[in-house]
């Protein structure tokens, strides 16, 4: 009753604002004017076809040939002029004629944006392209700048690998899918026109302009057998022509775990440890309440357990390793310069730590670059990017050891000193705070790196530039590692240490030509070509020992250990030289070419297979541009190209030796009766090995409504990849204990995605609030083609005929064993107890996919078994889709951003649930989970028991999908009235929140798990993390 009183209020008010609205209207039409004008371009020339629409109103008109319109409009009214390629106009109805002119937009039409060895207007573009600016990429406080990337860009992405969250950890970066079996699926990475070797983990992300990834043939085949997998183009930050403007930016925060993992308290537990033990040995006892039970050798693995049970002891593991973590960002930046020289240099600091004592990620970066214009015709430019990286506790994991201990147990003795061994916890269960002791684990990672690119661009006649392009990464890298006698790592042996040194160096070399021409502003070419050198050279020496006289030795002398002492080493080096033609061609910006093909030839492959051509064309037509578009209302539809293309690009996925015959070391043969070191053949010869090939085709569609308030990509394409490097098993007579690669297999991706950007409030941001949003959505089918002829699956691999390539292949769970008739007929015709220690009851069923016969082949056999053929095809570990949402908001100064990233479909494997049911075995035995007892016979999880399970991973797989509240950011902008006083120009103040909220599947959930968001397997080194930061940003 109260919501139909409250419907009737809103009759009255209805009726005034009519009524109000009526008299408005009257008085505007009493007050009309007959309006005409003409639209003219800024060299004088009409425009046809222009939109001029009163302002609030729904009444409007176009344009003539002349440029000529006439419209009926309020006196003081405002007419609002807009065309395709100009900016909007608003003009004030003043009398009965008008003339307005309408400016390129510039940004709109000549948008920029960075491609393969140059740029494009981004009208002129006709590959698969996504561009990501420096404003997307800073919202995420993070030590990767490809972690800033998640959710971003349609048909990129981008995971952490096994949820690993170690402070700089770079994640597992995907463009379309996966096309090699076990070739490599990484993107290439160029940096300022260079190939980048290094580590997206060595790049401040404060320096980084913007990141643009190709993905379709069009436009990667430019780079050939490196561009297979996708492009990411990262152009950083340059100089300005201006007065010297310095700039700080920076921001400090801190990280805590998302939650503990659930485990049983000590009342659970000693249930948990009851049953498992009962379990095991029934006819020991007369029931789970036998005072027997609680006996030490029973219950209780020895004394000491059971006296810190009678004490009440209830220890916290996970509370004694975790800490709130820190991580903090700081750069100095300056950037200036004249008509002819421009120049920008920065420092920078990041430290990020996580929950684990001796996990932090430590990078000082210096970057500068110069540009200098030294005649009309010559231009010069070098930068460069060094990076020092000290990274810490990246192989150490105090969490598998807190899951396994018992609550009962407390880390310290009576006299404050830490427990080695932990009574009661099961076999090889040591203190994890021993790991936090001084030089008791060390895991010291350095780096330090150069990367210096340079540049000489000379004009010559006819529309001809020439280019000479050069870089050079050079990087010096050491690992570090120490693992005490008592600590988790070593559980007792001898000490241990472990030094590595690294050292490698790339140099590239390229020669561009350009040639630019325009043929009556009608027929307008770009040509390039290209002659490119690129050289590696890696070198890598380790040693290792054991048996120290004292800790502080540490990694630094391995020679002084007592125990043995090995080393070892590797030195490779391999070449590519490239030819590449380009041509870019348009008709009045209308009808759109690109023709490019690339010549490779790698020093990896044999003669006779050292060379490839990898051609690719695309087409691309902009309907706005056709006279009959001309008189469609930008306000309705404002931008549409279609675009088309074909393209073949590789892959050299083999070593820089593997087509020759290795040989291995460590063989003895007999001389007389001795026996001596020798060398023998390691693997077979293959000169015929070549490159992967990958065929795609792309359609896609760029849309704009509104005048370009809603723009977006549509893309459709499919991948084929043929010659795939497959291993083919060597029979024990060849004398090789391996198996060898050959070209033989194929795959397929397929592939649509979607991103658009909606501008949903126009306004300046400051007394007009504004408001647009980013989305994309994309997914990626796989499939496997051909695995040789004949064969139809490698179960060892885990590849099969027809599948995804990482499809899930295994028994399926049918539940677990129940206590009723049926179940108990059924478990005997397999030959399983149903009674005693080693029954069936209450233990994961597996799913009888199959019948077995006697002779005749009708007649099923009285006994069946589960082997082989019960395995079918359990789920795919890639998702169905996935994708990113980011809401932008603007008024007053204030600024509000938050990012929202999803999956959808893909099972995900959990370690930590894949060893629970090993109870009091070593595995991770106190997760608080729903476990099978007959009087809960509808639990998920089986009976607990000491003996050994069974099929118990079963269970442990789950559903992948997720939506996540990646970044959140509050700012503000202090007025520039309060700032003048300080001589300080802009600044603003913001906090960020990430990885604040995740949903995900109940099932997952309910059994513990936190966060499923990993590329296959979650595993127990880092839990996943939040992060608060407060953050400022300074221009002088």
């Amino acid at each position: 009753m109260k919501l139909r009183k409250t419907h009737l209020l809103w009759i009255p008010l209805v009726v005034c604002l009519f009524l109000v609205n009526s008299v408005n209207v009257m008085a505007a039409i009493e007050q009309a004017i007959h309006v005409r004008g003409q639209v003219v371009d800024s060299a004088g020339e009409p425009v046809i076809g222009a939109n001029i629409v009163v302002k609030g109103t729904t009444t409007g008109v176009i344009s003539d040939i002349d440029g000529n319109f006439a419209i009926d409009a309020p006196k003081n009214a405002v007419l609002l002029i807009s065309f395709i390629g100009y900016k909007s106009e608003e003009v004030k109805v003043t009398g009965p004629s008008v003339k307005i002119v309408l400016k390129d937009d510039t940004e709109m039409l000549n948008e920029v944006v960075v491609v393969g060895y140059g740029s494009q207007k981004k009208s002129d573009i006709t590959g698969a392209m996504v561009n990501v600016k420096s404003e997307a990429l800073q919202q995420a406080p993070v030590g990767n700048i490809g972690t800033a990337l998640q959710g971003l860009a349609a048909g990129v992405d981008v995971q952490m690998a096994g949820g690993n969250t170690h402070p700089g950890a770079s994640p597992q970066i995907r463009v379309r899918g996966e096309r090699s079996l076990n070739g490599g699926n990484d993107v290439l990475i160029i940096v300022d026109g260079i190939p980048f070797s290094g580590g997206l983990n060595e790049i401040n992300n404060d320096d980084v302009e913007s990141i643009s990834v190709l993905k379709d043939a069009s436009a990667t085949a430019i780079y050939g057998s490196r561009g297979a997998n996708g492009v990411l183009l990262i152009t950083t930050k340059r100089g300005n022509k201006g007065k010297i403007n310095v700039s700080y930016s920076g921001y400090y925060g801190i990280t805590t775990a998302i939650k503990e993992y659930d485990v049983m308290n000590s009342s659970e537990y000693i249930q948990l440890k009851k049953w498992a033990t009962y379990n095991a040995n029934p006819d020991a006892y007369t029931g789970i309440d036998d005072p027997n039970l609680m006996r030490v050798g029973d219950v209780f693995r020895d004394q000491e357990e059971m006296e810190g049970y009678l004490a009440g002891n209830d220890t916290d593991w996970q509370g004694m390793i975790f800490r709130n973590g820190m991580t903090t960002n700081h750069q100095v930046a300056i950037n200036g310069g004249n008509d002819r020289t421009t120049y920008s240099a920065s420092v920078g600091y990041y430290k990020g730590q996580n929950n684990y004592e001796a996990h932090s990620f430590e990078r000082m970066t210096a970057k500068l670059s110069l540009d200098t214009e030294i005649t009309s015709f010559l231009k010069v430019g070098l930068s460069t990017l060094n990076t020092y990286i000290i990274n810490k506790g990246q192989d150490t994991n105090p969490m598998e050891m807190a899951l396994r201990a018992s609550p009962f147990t407390t880390p310290y003795k009576e006299d404050g000193s830490l427990r080695t061994y932990l009574p009661g916890s099961g076999q090889n269960v040591w203190n994890p705070l021993l790991d936090t002791q001084k030089n008791s684990v060390i895991d010291d990672r350095k780096s330090l790196s150069t990367f210096t690119t340079g540049y000489i661009d000379v004009k010559l006649p006819f529309g001809i530039k020439y280019r000479f392009n050069g870089g050079i990464n050079l990087k010096y890298y050491s690992i570090g590692q120490f693992q005490a006698s008592n600590t988790t790592k070593r559980m007792g042996a001898l000490d241990w240490s472990f030094g590595e040194y690294q050292h490698s160096v790339d140099y590239t070399l390229e020669n561009i030509l350009t040639w630019d021409y325009s043929f009556n502003d009608i027929h307008n070419f770009n040509v390039t070509g290209l002659f490119s050198a690129q050289e590696r050279e890696f070198t890598k020496n380790n040693v290792s020992g054991n048996d120290y006289y004292d800790d502080n030795i540490q990694y630094y002398n391995p020679g002084l250990a007592q125990g043995n002492v090995t080393g070892g080493g590797s030195y490779e080096k391999w070449g590519l030289l490239s030819y590449m033609g380009r041509l870019n061609y348009n008709y009045k910006e209308k009808y759109l070419l690109t023709a490019t093909v690339r010549y490779d030839g790698s020093s990896r492959l044999a003669k006779g297979n050292k060379w490839h051509a990898f051609p690719s064309v695309a087409l691309g037509w902009n309907l706005m541009r056709e006279n009959f578009m001309q008189n469609v209302n930008t306000d309705v539809l404002s931008g549409m190209k279609l675009r088309a293309s074909w393209g073949n690009v590789g892959s050299t996925a083999i070593s820089a030796y593997q087509t020759m015959s290795r040989l291995d070391t460590g063989s003895k043969y007999l001389l007389g009766t001795n026996g001596v070191m020798g060398v023998r053949p390691g693997s077979v010869p293959d000169k015929s090995l070549g490159w992967e090939n990958t065929e795609t085709w792309n359609v896609g569609v760029d849309f704009g409504f509104l005048n370009n308030r809603i723009t977006g990509t549509i893309e459709w394409y499919q991948q084929n990849t043929t010659d795939l490097l497959l291993g083919v098993n060597l029979p024990s007579t060849s004398g090789y204990s391996n198996s060898y690669l050959t070209n033989r297999g194929a795959t397929r991706n397929r592939g649509l995605e979607f991103n658009v950007t909606t501008v949903n409030i126009e306004g300046d941001g400051q007394d007009k609030l504004s408001w647009s949003t980013d989305l994309n959505i994309f997914g990626n089918r796989n499939k496997i083609m051909d695995l040789g002829e004949g064969v139809e699956f490698d179960k060892d691999a885990g590849f099969f005929l027809g599948q995804d390539s990482y499809v899930i292949y295994s028994y399926e769970h049918d539940g677990l064993w129940q206590d009723t008739p049926e179940d108990r007929a059924l478990a005997e015709s397999f030959g399983y107890a149903t009674s005693g220690a080693n029954s069936v009851i209450g233990t994961v069923k597996i799913k009888n996919h199959h019948i077995d016969y006697e002779e005749d082949g009708v007649t099923p056999k009285a006994k069946q078994i589960i082997n082989e053929d019960d395995k079918v095809f359990i789920g795919r570990r890639a998702p169905k889709f996935e994708g990113g949402i980011n809401n932008r908001f603007a008024w007053k100064g204030f600024d509000l951003s938050f990012l929202w990233t999803f999956r959808y479909g893909g099972t995900i494997t959990s370690d930590m649930h894949n060893g629970w049911m090993n109870t009091l075995q070593g595995g991770y035995n106190n997760l608080n989970v729903d476990y099978w007892t007959p009087d809960n016979t509808t639990a998920r999880w089986p009976k607990p028991t000491t003996a050994t399970v069974s099929n118990k991973g079963l269970l442990a797989r789950y559903d992948g999908s997720y939506l996540k509240l990646r970044n959140i950011t509050l700012g503000y902008n202090i007025p520039k009235t309060f700032l003048s006083k300080l001589n300080v120009q802009t600044a603003r103040v913001y906090a960020t929140g990430s990885n604040l909220f995740t949903w995900f599947s109940k099932e997952y959930r309910k059994d513990g798990g936190i966060d499923p968001e990993t590329t296959s397997t979650i595993n127990l080194k880092t839990p996943p993390t939040r992060t608060f930061v407060f953050g400022l940003n300074l221009t002088f």
